[in-house]
C-alpha cells in the first residue's frame, strides 16, 4: 500500500496496539507461561490422581461358638471401649450352668490351692531371709561356720525360685480360666476399642464359629487410624523420599485442602497383589508402566470425616525437607 493510500485510509494503518498484533502476541505469551508453569510443576512436584483413603478396621469376634441371640449395634453406631456388642447362645443356659459351675469350680479350686501355697512360700522366704541376716552377723563374729551360712543362703534362694514359679503357674491358670469356653464372659462380645461400627457381618439368629467376625469397628477420629495410599508411576519413584510434604485434595471435600507427609513405600508394585498376575507365555508383551503404592499420612483431619475408600488427588513436593512427623504406632 502506498503512502497516499495510507493517508487516505487511516483505519487500515497497522500499529503495535492493533488487534492483529496483540492477539497472536498474547497467545504466544500465554503459551510460554503455561509451558514454564508446566515445566516447574513437572520438575518440582509428583502428582497422582490414583489415590484412596485407607483406615485400620478392627474385626470383633466371639471366642465361643453358638447362636447369635442379641446384636445391640447397627452400622454407623458409635461404640465405646468395653460396651456390650452381642450375646452368644444364652438359650439353655439354665441347663448348662451346673456343668459350667463344676468346671469353673475346679479351675477356681486350683487357683485357690496355689494362692495358699504362694502365701506359705512368701512367709517361709521372709523367715529364711531373717535367719540368713542373723547368721551373717554371727558368722562375722566367728560364732557360725561359712558352710552353714551358705546353706542358709541356698535355702532362701531356693524358696525364692519356688515363689517365682508358683506366681507364673497362678498367672497361667487365671488366663486359662479367662479364655475357657465355659467362662460366662465368653458368651458376651465386648467392644475392644472406641470407634464406629463399619459393618455387621452376621445377622441375628445365625450360628457363629469361634473367632468368626461379627462386626467391624473403625475409629475415624484418631489420626493414626487414617492414611492415604497413592499409586505413582514407577518412573517417578526415584523422585520421592519419606518425609516429603504432600498437598492432598479429597473429592468428597472439594473446598478443603489437606496436607500430609510421605511415610513409606509399599515394597511391591500393585500388579504383585493381583490374584491373576500378568504372565508372558507367548514371548510377546506390551510394556505397561507399573504403579507403586506410596503411603501418605495426614498432618490434620481438620474436623472432617474421611472414610476408607474415598478418592483423592495428591501432589508431592520434591523440594520439601525429608523429615518425618512423630506419630504413634
Amino acid at each position: 500500500m502506498s503512502a497516499k493510500d495510507q493517508n487516505e485510509n487511516p483505519e487500515k494503518r497497522y500499529t503495535f496496539f492493533s488487534f492483529s498484533v496483540i492477539a497472536p502476541l498474547s497467545g504466544f505469551l500465554l503459551t510460554v507461561i503455561w509451558a514454564i508453569s508446566h515445566w516447574h510443576g513437572e520438575t518440582r512436584y509428583v502428582t497422582s490422581d490414583d489415590a484412596y483413603i485407607q483406615g485400620k478396621i478392627t474385626y470383633v469376634s466371639s471366642r465361643k461358638a453358638g447362636r447369635l441371640i442379641a446384636l445391640n449395634v447397627n452400622e454407623g453406631d458409635p461404640v465405646r471401649f468395653g460396651e456390650i456388642l452381642a450375646t452368644i447362645d444364652r438359650t439353655g443356659e439354665s441347663y448348662l450352668r451346673p456343668n459350667d459351675t463344676i468346671k469353673n469350680l475346679q479351675s477356681f479350686t486350683s487357683i485357690k490351692r496355689d494362692m495358699a501355697k504362694l502365701r506359705s512360700l512368701e512367709k517361709r522366704e521372709s523367715d529364711e531371709k531373717d535367719h540368713y541376716k542373723r547368721a551373717k552377723e554371727l558368722a562375722g563374729e566367728g560364732f557360725l561356720s561359712s558352710q552353714k551360712l551358705e546353706d542358709l543362703k541356698a535355702d532362701w534362694q531356693q524358696t525364692h525360685v519356688e515363689i517365682i514359679e508358683t506366681r507364673k503357674l497362678i498367672s497361667a491358670e487365671q488366663q486359662s480360666l479367662e479364655i475357657s469356653e465355659v467362662h460366662p464372659r465368653n458368651r458376651i462380645v465386648y467392644a475392644p476399642i472406641n470407634g464406629q461400627i463399619a459393618q455387621r457381618l452376621v445377622n441375628l439368629g445365625e450360628s457363629v464359629k469361634p473367632d468368626q467376625p461379627i462386626v467391624s469397628i473403625i475409629n475415624l477420629e484418631d489420626l493414626n487410624n487414617i492414611w492415604l495410599d497413592a499409586f505413582v508411576r514407577e518412573t517417578q519413584v526415584w523422585k520421592i523420599k519419606p518425609g516429603q510434604k504432600v498437598q492432598i485434595h479429597i473429592d468428597a471435600w472439594p473446598k478443603d485442602s489437606f496436607t500430609g507427609h510421605v511415610l513409606e513405600f509399599i515394597p511391591a508394585a500393585s500388579q504383585a497383589f493381583s490374584l491373576l498376575p500378568t504372565q508372558n507365555a507367548a514371548g510377546t508383551f506390551v510394556k505397561v508402566v507399573q504403579r507403586i503404592p506410596v503411603r501418605i499420612v495426614f498432618d490434620s483431619l481438620k474436623g472432617r470425616t474421611l472414610l476408607p475408600g474415598m478418592s483423592a488427588e495428591v501432589r508431592i513436593d520434591r523440594k520439601s525437607p525429608s523429615v518425618l512427623p512423630k506419630r504413634d504406632h
